[in-house]
């Protein structure tokens, strides 16, 4: 395996919500709002599945979309939070502190299971093809920038 980047998970609320103008804020203080989330078969659904689930209270998601896309346009018309990567908002708009698309806010996890490490993971970089190798090279090469 190669280090690849890391990320931090946030609530995703829309402006003028309580979470709004906190710093930062715990899973179990999002799970009284409704949700907006991502189908089951993704790692974030799981990820918030597995943690309500220690926390012995239920995920509430009013809706649920294909996208991080469709998420923030749900947040952005009041329909919930939603849990999301922090540098989705910033990608999807101009980004400045937490606000990176007009109407909602970031407000990051203080889990200790919201700060995810990606790794590039292979079996014998050796016998990598040489488009597998270019790609591998390309993802640690970001890494380092990054």
């Amino acid at each position: 395996t190669l280090p690849y980047r890391c990320d931090t998970l946030a609530v995703a609320v829309p402006a003028g919500h309580p979470l709004a103008l906190r710093d930062s804020c715990s899973f179990s203080e999002t799970l009284d709002c409704e949700h907006v989330g991502l189908p089951a078969s993704t790692a974030v659904y799981t990820m918030l599945a597995r943690a309500a689930a220690i926390i012995g209270r239920p995920l509430n998601y009013r809706a649920v979309v294909s996208s991080f896309d469709a998420t923030i346009r749900c947040v952005r018309a009041g329909l919930g939070v939603a849990i999301m990567p922090r540098e989705i908002l910033g990608m999807a708009g101009s980004g400045q502190g937490g606000q990176g698309v007009q109407g909602v806010n970031m407000v990051p996890l203080t889990d200790a299971w919201a700060r995810r490490q990606f790794a590039i993971c292979f079996r014998d970089g050796s016998r990598l093809s040489p488009a597998a190798r270019t790609l591998v090279d390309y993802l640690a090469g970001c890494a380092l920038a990054g």
